[in-house]
């Protein structure tokens, strides 16, 4: 299904969850959005599916829906996307098999495993994704906004 016409509505639920509502008025509970690709254009593709994996609508642009929906959206696909933003890289020290990283995140000190620079992603032109050995994702948003250190402790090993 495509955007061609806005025809359902958006609800958040109890549980923090989606209510889609279709235009023939068919609820489906537990619905949730997807991410499409590309992951870097962020307003862009993304799937509402039902809570057996179907898909029930496919956004093309989060503009184009009327503004209370967007924000149902941006809050379900947030509530889904557990993406601490690395804002300090404090140390990072060789470990029998990878690299222990401490960091400090927007949600406060934290301290993983990666496996070597294979773990570390581009996302554009300043964005990275480093993914730990338990397979979280961290977020670097602007690798220029790091301070100094942060930065150069990041190239030696990236």
């Amino acid at each position: 299904m495509s955007t061609a016409m806005i025809n359902f509505t958006l609800e958040p639920d109890a549980s923090g969850g989606l209510v889609f509502i279709n235009s023939a008025g068919v609820r489906h509970e537990k619905a949730r959005p997807v991410r499409l690709f590309p992951f870097t254009d962020s307003n862009a593709w993304i799937s509402i599916v039902s809570a057996e994996g179907k898909e029930l609508f496919t956004v093309e642009q989060l503009a184009s829906l009327p503004d209370a929906q967007q924000k149902v959206l941006r809050e379900a696909l947030a509530g889904r996307e557990f993406v601490p933003v690395i804002r300090s890289i404090d140390n990072v020290s060789r470990a029998a098999n990878g690299y222990n990283w401490s960091v400090t995140t927007d949600r406060g000190p934290t301290v993983f495993l990666i496996e070597g620079d294979e773990s570390i992603q581009q996302l554009g032109d300043f964005r990275l994704v480093v993914v730990d050995d338990r397979n979280t994702r961290y977020l670097i948003p602007n690798v220029n906004a790091l301070d100094k250190k942060s930065r150069q402790r990041l190239e030696r090993y990236y």
